[in-house]
């Protein structure tokens, strides 16, 4: 298999394989015209801020992380979700380096600001699909070759052991099956092939992937166990786990310590705001 050099143009291609599957699934929730101006609007957001001339692969990643998972009712919230994503990824850093995941960032922006007018969509693909297994190949090099993929064992082993056994056994509307199917829905490969395994917001210390998978996993777990079961508590987790895992394996100045002080008060806020939200639907 020839792979592609750049890391980040292979990424791109991937999701766009996915967004062509989706789209002739009858899964997308826009158009293709809308895409692509989300696409533009997204790279060229990222060029104006960094006054630089450069092809913004992470940009145009994460406007198709945001077609891929999240649902909107009006033309101007993936805009504007967008629009803070790249903010942070420009602006909140720590060590020199942001610690949200794009992708990420915009959709708890999202579901926080305008749901339920934004919420994150499924995309059911099916076991069956030759191009899921293809792009899941795809995504199984990319982490490799970024050395991420610990974090993707390692939240795995955990979330489907942790769902058997927690949830299973304490909501009798739980169906294994069910569950199982999930796992290969367009939002969950994303989540674990792009989002979930940012090298830029993640760490690279063997130990520490092994913990962030595994705390994000269970952070998700928890809160679906205490509040009930919430599509965004995925994005909600890795929110909460990217931000106390940065000490971890980031340097902090003096500043880097007032601005995670002021970080951590907004997670405290943002957790409580999204966890006082109802859910209109149930399981990813």
């Amino acid at each position: 298999m020839i792979l592609i050099k750049n890391i980040q143009l292979q990424q791109l291609i991937n999701l766009l394989l996915l967004i062509t599957v989706s789209y002739f699934n009858n899964q997308l929730q826009t158009n293709l015209t809308t895409i692509l101006l989300l696409m533009l609007f997204s790279g060229s957001l990222d060029l104006a801020i960094k006054q630089e001339i450069f092809i913004p692969y992470s940009a145009f990643i994460t406007a198709l992380g945001v077609v891929l998972m999240l649902g909107w009712l009006k033309w101007y919230i993936p805009y504007i979700a967008i629009t803070f994503a790249i903010l942070q990824k420009h602006y909140l850093k720590i060590d020199k380096k942001h610690i949200f995941n794009p992708s990420n960032f915009a959709l708890i922006v999202a579901i926080l600001l305008f749901y339920p007018k934004a919420l994150p969509i499924i995309g059911e693909l099916g076991r069956t699909n030759f191009i899921i297994y293809f792009i899941i190949i795809l995504g199984s090099i990319i982490l490799i070759r970024v050395n991420r993929y610990l974090i993707s064992i390692s939240f795995l082993t955990t979330y489907i052991a942790l769902t058997y056994f927690i949830i299973g056994n304490s909501d009798p509307s739980w169906n294994f099956s069910h569950f199982l199917d999930s796992l290969y829905s367009t939002s969950f490969i994303v989540y674990i092939f792009f989002m979930l395994t940012d090298p830029v917001t993640t760490p690279s210390n063997y130990l520490h992937q092994i913990i962030f998978g595994f705390t994000v996993a269970f952070t998700i777990i928890i809160l679906d166990y205490l509040i009930g079961i919430r599509l965004w508590h995925q994005f909600l987790g890795l929110f909460i786990v990217s931000v106390f895992m940065t000490p971890l394996y980031r340097e902090f100045t003096i500043k880097d310590y007032t601005k995670f002080t002021v970080i951590l008060l907004f997670l405290v806020i943002i957790t409580i705001i999204l966890s006082s939200k109802k859910a209109l639907y149930f399981s990813m």
